[in-house]
């Protein structure tokens, strides 16, 4: 498994590869709490998390974290996605 999808495997320089369903479990890795206002978009979101998960199945991704207080946010923490509707 390869995450984030490129054309070659790092470990082998394969080019061989297919999609795969994940679960959309995982843990937090790591994260970090965001206080500054980098862009006025995000001004009402502030503070927020920017967590790193480590999927069930290993690989690791970069998200936000919903409906939990950043101080609340512990690393090993279990998440699972939810996806939001947007315009």
């Amino acid at each position: 498994m390869r995450f984030p999808p490129r054309e070659l495997c790092i470990g082998c320089l394969s080019t061989d590869v297919d999609w795969a369903a994940v679960s959309g479990r995982g843990e937090i890795f790591s994260f970090t709490v965001m206080h500054q206002v980098y862009h006025p978009a995000f001004a009402h979101e502030v503070p927020y998390a920017i967590v790193v998960v480590k999927l069930a199945e290993g690989p690791k991704m970069i998200s936000n974290l919903v409906d939990c207080p950043p101080h609340e946010i512990r690393i090993g923490m279990p998440v699972e996605v939810v996806f939001e509707k947007m315009t």
